[in-house]
């Protein structure tokens, strides 16, 4: 079998995996959606006055409703919710996410805890939102492609313990404009954001002690969330954080997907940078061939399962110049400045932070990972390192030991956050 068939079949093998782990579109979408539900996430015009993390909106739903998982999920109540947050330049935006609020008893010390759980990359499109996943379990992108909830089991594993857990959708997902993608101010404000949403709507007491928890896309979340909960939301009473597998470096993690199973995560992050930064909107589209241009625009709408349709492409096909994207974006001057100001390292956390990490991870380095342990300790954070190695698994899949990574990630973080909580 040549190279290109044989990469072809393993992106197929990986979606087919994944649809057969969760189950069919057709099974388990719990509903039709409504003029209603699509409404819920159209923001208000103007948005309300008020401050960061006040609700502008919430519904209840059924989490899971009609989908076979709905047996896995404790028994919980969920709410839809639309709260005030900032973007990258601190004016106000509306962001949407879920509260779970789960029926189990927490028999650790002291109040309820609230865990802000932070999903790992699920693509750029509306219908990837969190809360849309959690609601029905699979949606369908804009290329008409089912993508799972491939989280569910964290989210699981805090309700059974008695934890509540919030969700932010991120700017972006769900709501209108395009998605923030590994840009940890704007993805730090909401979900710091969504946490004090979810304690004014009464989910937990104002002092329970919170944690937050996010692996890939999600530790870039979570890791930019606790550089900055001490100065934007010191009103949080934050226990710890837990990030897995950051992009802790973005230009090298971009570099490191290229032409892998997740290069469509690069069109992700350039249409994320240009609604963040559309100065830069003619030195990318003119560094783009009309492949290029038409990766961009696929790209905005699409979710990770469509993605690994597309897998393997180096992205070397879609620039004029025939140089990879990274490549181009760093060799501006003004960009490079740009994507340096996405990696993680400063300021340092004030509360106690875990940090783990496959040694074969295939998407995020876990060189990367452990400068950002060395810049973090070297400026006086409470660092914990959890080294999770597995040996390399298929690595010309390009995704397998990421994948590994978040299993592993689960019953450490877990504990950790509990063991916090207790103190």
């Amino acid at each position: 079998m040549n190279r290109r068939r044989f990469r072809a079949v393993t992106a197929a093998a990986v979606t087919l995996a994944a649809v057969a782990m969760f189950g069919s579109a057709g099974q388990v979408v719990a509903e039709p959606a409504t003029a209603a539900a699509a409404d819920f996430y159209l923001p208000p015009n103007p948005l309300p006055a008020g401050n960061s993390g006040d609700l502008i909106r919430s519904e209840p739903f059924r989490p899971l409703g009609g989908s076979p998982l709905a047996a896995l999920v404790p028994a919980a109540s969920a709410t839809r919710i639309m709260y005030l947050s900032s973007d990258t330049v601190g004016a106000p935006v509306a962001v949407t996410g879920t509260i779970l609020e789960p029926t189990a008893t927490w028999s650790g010390s002291g109040p309820r805890p609230l865990v802000s759980y932070t999903f790992g990359t699920i693509g750029a499109g509306d219908n990837c939102a969190p809360s849309k996943l959690i609601a029905d379990g699979i949606t369908i992108d804009g290329a008409g492609t089912p993508m799972p909830n491939l989280y569910i089991l964290d989210v699981v594993s805090l309700l059974a313990r008695g934890i509540t857990v919030v969700v932010t959708d991120y700017e972006g997902l769900g709501t209108p404009g395009a998605h923030t993608y590994l840009q940890p101010v704007p993805e730090a404000h909401a979900v710091l954001d969504a946490t004090r949403a979810a304690i004014r709507f009464g989910a937990a007491t104002p002092h329970a002690p919170v944690g937050i928890w996010g692996y890939s896309q999600g530790g870039s979340a979570a890791g930019g969330a606790a550089q900055l909960a001490r100065s934007y939301a010191p009103d949080l009473n934050l226990a710890g954080t837990v990030v897995g597998a950051p992009p802790a470096n973005v230009a090298s993690t971009l570099s490191n997907l290229d032409g892998k199973a997740l290069t469509d995560a690069i069109g992700f992050f350039l249409n994320g940078l240009l609604a963040s930064h559309p100065e830069f909107t003619d030195a990318v589209t003119t560094m783009l061939n009309s492949t290029g241009i038409d990766f961009l625009h696929r790209t905005a709408t699409e979710c990770d399962v469509n993605a690994l349709l597309h897998a393997y492409q180096p992205t070397s096909s879609l620039t004029v110049s025939g140089r990879p994207i990274t490549d181009e974006l760093q060799a501006n001057s003004a960009i490079r400045a740009v994507l340096d100001s996405f990696n993680l390292g400063t300021p340092a956390p004030a509360d106690p932070v875990l940090l783990a990490q496959n040694i074969n991870d295939d998407v995020t380095p876990a060189a990367d990972t452990y400068a950002l342990e060395n810049a973090w300790r070297g400026a006086g954070a409470d660092v914990t390192v959890a080294h999770l190695d597995t040996p390399p698994l298929l690595p010309q899949l390009g995704a397998a030991g990421h994948a590994a990574g978040l299993l592993l990630d689960n019953p450490t973080a877990v504990q950790w956050l509990i063991d916090r909580f207790n103190h």
